[in-house]
């Protein structure tokens, strides 16, 4: 299977701080040698050294890495350190095992046991060892996040068993995964249902299993924000009717309330990025709420709402 961008850089990124330490350990090898010793060719070796050159993680004077490269010898003038072991005092060494451990609750990892290697190790260097006051389950979402990533790897569409707030209800739902990602303190699966993108709390997916049915085509669309996504930067904007006694909602969600009508309700708007979200919405608040306008997903959301009901007959 084709590896993503986001592996690609990843492995590039290992490639690169290898690389820096042969160089510092072996100067002056050509790019031939280099790409010998370390198993790829002498072009990958090239466009790596050009890579390397004046990166690092400042833009003045000491801040980059800097070395001469030509097809005769490469030398390392500046590596940054990056060839020596890193030395942490002990208030870095417990932020950096901070971090490690929170990143052990989020999925998407590709290598879950090298990062728990790590901070195992960090924990022993410390010596004194840390008091836990929470620890997290990974149990139950370690196992679900890892059908996911794997469903993703294999093209494969995975089958959750999610649980949904608004409904108070479990329901088996099919899925093609696109990525995870992590927004106020939650962490989300991404993916197509029925060719729609929705998102998913990692949280409130009780089980998952994979299924031998291909992945869905992931068609090119609105580029993934990840400060805003959730669309709730959008622009669009739905017409309601909102019931006197239920203008609390304006607290809760982006609704402004409007002019009050003939019929006692009280015109609103609100903004939305989705619009099977928006009906779900509307639709879960029963006749608090009614979605006038657009007109397309008001008929969709009626539509709904009719099937329901004959559904209960």
């Amino acid at each position: 299977m084709k590896q993503t961008a986001a592996v690609e850089r990843q492995v590039r990124l290992a490639r690169l701080l290898n690389l820096l330490s042969y160089l510092s350990q072996h100067p002056g090898r050509s790019p031939m040698e280099i790409a010998r010793d370390i198993g790829t060719d002498a072009e990958q070796v090239k466009s790596d050294l050009a890579m390397l050159h004046l990166s690092g993680v400042g833009n003045g004077p000491g801040e980059m890495i800097d070395l001469e490269h030509s097809w005769k010898e490469v030398i390392v003038i500046d590596d940054q350190g990056l060839s020596r072991p890193l030395r942490l005092t002990p208030t870095e060494a417990n932020t950096l095992l901070l971090l490690l451990d929170s990143f052990e609750t989020m999925p998407g990892l590709l290598n879950q046991a090298a990062l728990s290697s790590a901070a195992e190790k960090l924990r022993t260097a410390i010596g004194n060892p840390a008091v836990l006051d929470a620890e997290s389950d990974r149990s139950s979402q370690g196992s679900v996040t890892d059908v996911l990533q794997t469903g993703m790897q294999k093209g494969v569409q995975v089958l959750v068993t999610y649980f949904s707030p608004s409904s108070d209800s479990l329901r088996a739902r099919q899925l093609t995964g696109i990525k995870f990602f992590h927004q106020g303190g939650h962490t989300y699966f991404n993916a197509l249902e029925a060719g729609e993108k929705k998102s998913f709390r990692i949280d409130r997916i009780r089980e998952a299993q994979l299924t031998t049915s291909p992945a869905e085509r992931v068609e090119n669309g609105v580029p993934f924000n990840g400060s805003d996504p959730f669309g709730f930067d959008a622009t669009n904007v739905a017409m309601l009717l909102v019931s006197p006694d239920a203008t609390w909602l304006a607290d809760y969600w982006e609704i402004e309330i409007g002019k009050p009508t003939d019929d006692g309700r009280i015109q609103a708007t609100m903004v939305y990025g989705s619009e099977d979200w928006l009906i779900r919405f509307c639709l879960s608040q029963g006749d608090r709420i009614e979605l006038v306008g657009p007109p397309k997903l008001a008929a969709e959301a009626r539509r709904r709402a009719f099937a329901a009901l004959e559904a209960l007959e």
